[in-house]
């Protein structure tokens, strides 16, 4: 049995194959398992200042939503301040024209 030259290319290239699918897999998860490994290590403090930033922003969300709740019932208690002004102003107006009026009567009568 003789192997021409094209049995020899065919095995070859199926040697080829072969070992190329095994070295690409073994090299594939070692590359990518290092890779991980490096990507963790060089990104982790990154990382953990990110998760510190988020919490400090919902820290500052929720404060922010606090701070929205309380101008809410400052603008009512203003709104309510503002019509006790308006009448106590009126009732002030009322009284020093009252006043006025009786003073002026005293004066006629006398």
């Amino acid at each position: 049995m003789s192997l021409t030259k094209r049995d020899l290319q065919a095995i070859a290239d199926l040697f080829d194959e072969k070992f190329e699918e095994k070295f690409d897999k073994k090299f594939d998860e070692k590359f990518d398992q290092k890779f991980d490994e490096k990507f963790d290590e060089k990104f982790a403090p990154i990382n953990e200042r990110l998760d510190r930033i988020e919490l400090r922003l919902d820290k500052v969300e929720s404060e922010v939503s606090a701070v929205k709740s309380n101008q809410i019932d400052m603008r009512k208690e203003l709104k309510i301040i503002d019509v006790k002004v308006s009448d106590t102003y009126q009732l002030a107006l009322d009284a020093w024209g009252t006043s006025a009026e009786n003073r002026h009567l005293i004066e006629k009568v006398n």
